[in-house]
């Protein structure tokens, strides 16, 4: 078997290394290894040397050649055969200094080109100097002078296979050609055995790169095991003590037998401490259990013999002996506690709300499915609050998020007040709140007396104002009930119906209570349908205008009037602002509607004037605040007015306080803009806001309607 492993290994080897040779392109071959790295180095070790012994034949060529050549070849071939060899001189004594400053593919471009160079120079001396030389002798001895030169420089860059082979064909073929030209059978012996040198020196050239490659590896080989073994070494020696588990051994007794340094961390005592210390005297037996049992592993809650309360993950495996039998227990032990706290903070934030620390709608909807999946759900009834903050909107654009936020956090305090343990509060988002209420109660009559008192507490909580940033802001709420019958199961059926009951709350007006009931679900259907009539009310002219006077109480005149607008359904009859204009706010036509009533009016007004009968002050419109910071409300206004030839002192603008204190900061200087230009303004329905007259101050209104 051994044998057959070395023969593969040897087989795997050759492959790697013919490989090497077929790839091998110059020197770049082993670019950027440490194979490359010493060929290379070693070509320009032994290239130094031999370009020594070059400098010294060329001398002694030109000093034979003075009288034979002549001197306009003689001395620039000899000049620039000089210069070459001193130019690669430095090249070489400056690698060989100082090699790791520069790239290895700069390097070998270097030596690849320059000695290609030296050859042709070297080869023209048969194209140069032999035509002129009459003496065969000295022929024969410049010829072996140069064949000396390409056995030196084959052995000086063997490594680099090609480099050696055209070097040695730039060197040698201008004298394969020559002596071939020549003619006559010596010559022609002569070019053969030069060919045939040629290609021995090529081989020998490999075989020479084979063989010193293979050193190189085998070295590089050795090196790198040398090095993996004093890693290994390093490693084992280490990996006990600075491993970043805690590792202890035991023996089957249970006797602590040593530790590493993380263990000795981790139960903070010293190492001696913990040696000879016999598990089964500690006072968490968990993890020591769980081994006893088996079991491979033990994650949980530790607590150490100090007091320490930990979250930990152990990991048990036997320990063998060289024979393989069982001498105790390998135990890899890891403090999870800032993991399992980070878990469990992510799963709170999860489930709660950042800013009140209330329960989430996710955490509702658990909480509701645990309900619903409980025996008591079977027969006893429970409670479902949906709160909305009402005017909220108005202190977040008024007074800004900051306040909103401490309001919100306030509410979410007093509303923890009423808590019982088995309660849910939540914040669903914005303003809205949910107080879940499992089985109060076994019959209806129960559950119903205790949501009306459970109302009641709610709305006592908003009797007195809240104290923020010294302000005091009085804030009311409205509040959907859904008394949730035994048996139920659909959580999303019941949220529906608490965001129904919340929603007819709010149109009952503030601080109001609302119980669900089929009827509210098919009330919402209604409204549902009127809002989708709505969006063809104004293209089928269903709008109708009525003028209600203004009556001058001194002499019973009439000095002005308010139109109002009416709803002429075709299946429902008339129907009043009350109960459309809401749904023309939600549904984003408000703009539209509030645009049809201003040019009727103006067109109205101009048609009264031509037959004159406009004996009127002016003609009040109501509009809404979201109308007037709509985009270009001013400019898109005065050009109706120039169309109709409408006197700015004709019209009064009457806004309601609600609209307005939703939408204050927004619609301020476009109210005070138009009252400076001549448009009366008047503020409607003052006393379902806030009726606060701090506020009125920044507006110049002409009127002030109280509801």
């Amino acid at each position: 078997m051994y044998k057959i492993y070395n023969e593969v290994e040897y087989i795997m080897m050759k492959m790697k290394l013919l490989r090497m040779i077929r790839l091998w392109n110059g020197l770049d071959v082993y670019k950027n290894s440490a194979i490359g790295d010493k060929v290379l180095y070693e070509i320009y070790l032994h290239t130094q040397r031999s370009l020594t012994t070059l400098a010294v034949i060329g001398t002694i060529i030109f000093i034979f050649l003075l009288d034979k050549v002549p001197d306009k070849t003689l001395y620039p071939w000899f000049i620039l055969s000089t210069l070459l060899i001193i130019n690669r001189l430095y090249d070489s004594h400056k690698y060989l200094k100082d090699k790791i400053t520069n790239t290895y593919r700069h390097w070998c471009n270097k030596f690849i080109y320059k000695s290609y160079l030296t050859a042709l120079i070297w080869g023209s001396i048969s194209i140069i100097f032999l035509p002129y030389i009459d003496d065969p002798t000295l022929k024969y001895m410049i010829f072996l002078t140069i064949v000396g030169i390409g056995s030196g420089a084959m052995i000086s860059i063997s490594p680099a296979v090609k480099t050696a082979s055209i070097y040695l064909f730039l060197l040698m073929f201008p004298f394969f050609i020559y002596f071939l030209m020549q003619g006559g059978r010596t010559n022609y012996i002569i070019a053969f055995m030069i060919f045939a040198y040629y290609l021995l020196l090529v081989n020998v050239s490999r075989s020479i790169g084979e063989s010193l490659i293979r050193s190189y590896i085998q070295e590089e080989k050795y090196k790198k095991s040398q090095k993996e073994l004093a890693a290994k070494k390093d490693e084992l020696s280490s990996l006990f003590k600075k491993a970043p588990i805690g590792i202890m051994y035991a023996d089957n007794n249970f006797t602590v037998i040593d530790c590493n340094e993380e263990y000795v961390k981790l139960f903070h005592r010293t190492r001696e401490e913990l040696i000879g210390i016999n598990l089964k005297d500690v006072p968490d037996q968990r993890p020591v259990e769980a081994l006893k049992r088996g079991e491979s592993r033990y994650s949980g809650p530790y607590e150490s013999v100090l007091g320490y309360k930990l979250w930990i993950e152990t990991r048990f495996s036997p320990l063998l002996d060289a024979n393989g039998r069982n001498i105790g227990h390998i135990v890899l032990i890891e403090n999870k506690t800032s993991e399992k706290e980070a878990i469990d903070k992510l799963n709170y934030m999860a489930k709660h709300d950042d800013l009140t620390s209330l329960a989430n709608r996710r955490s509702m909807i658990e909480f509701m499915r645990n309900m619903v999946k409980s025996a008591k759900h079977k027969d006893h009834y429970s409670i479902l609050f949906y709160l909305d903050l009402n005017r909220f909107k108005a202190i977040n654009d008024t007074l800004g998020h900051s306040i909103g936020d401490k309001l919100l956090k306030q509410v979410a305090n007093r509303l923890k007040e009423l808590m019982k343990e088995e309660h849910l509060l939540c914040r669903l988002g914005g303003d809205e709140f949910v107080i879940v209420m499992p089985f109060v109660a076994e019959d209806k009559n129960g559950a119903n007396e205790r949501a009306e008192m459970c109302s009641r507490n709610v709305h006592n909580v908003f009797s007195y104002p809240f104290f923020i940033d010294e302000l005091h802001l009085y804030v009311k709420i409205s509040i959907g009930v859904v008394i949730i019958e035994p048996g139920i199961k659909d959580i999303d059926e019941i949220v529906r119906y608490a965001d129904i009951a919340m929603y007819s709350a709010k149109r009952k007006g503030m601080d109001s209570t609302a119980y669900y009931n089929a009827k509210l679900d098919e009330k919402r259907k209604e409204i549902f349908g009127l809002q989708h009539d709505l969006y063809h009310a104004l293209e089928t002219n269903q709008f109708e205008l009525y003028y209600q006077p203004i009556v001058n109480i001194k002499d019973d005149q009439v000095i002005a009037a308010e139109a109002l607008i009416r709803w002429r359904h075709p299946k429902l009859g008339t129907i009043l602002p009350g109960d459309f204009i809401y749904l023309a706010i939600e549904s984003g036509l408000i703009d539209e509607i509030g645009w049809f009533v201003i040019n009727r009016v103006c067109r109205q007004i101009k048609e009264l004037k031509s037959k004159k009968l406009f004996f009127m002050e002016y003609i009040s419109i109501n509009i809404n605040a979201m109308q007037i910071q709509s985009a270009n409300f001013e400019e898109k206004f005065w050009k109706v007015l120039d169309s109709y030839d409408i006197e700015a002192s004709e019209i009064n603008l009457e806004i309601t306080e609600t609209s307005l204190i939703e939408n204050f900061e927004q619609t301020r200087d476009t109210i005070n803009s138009l009252r400076q230009a001549g448009i009366r303004c008047a503020i409607d329905d003052f006393g379902t806001g806030y009726s606060s007259l701090s506020y009125l101050k920044k507006f110049s209104f002409s009127t002030l309607k109280i509801d």
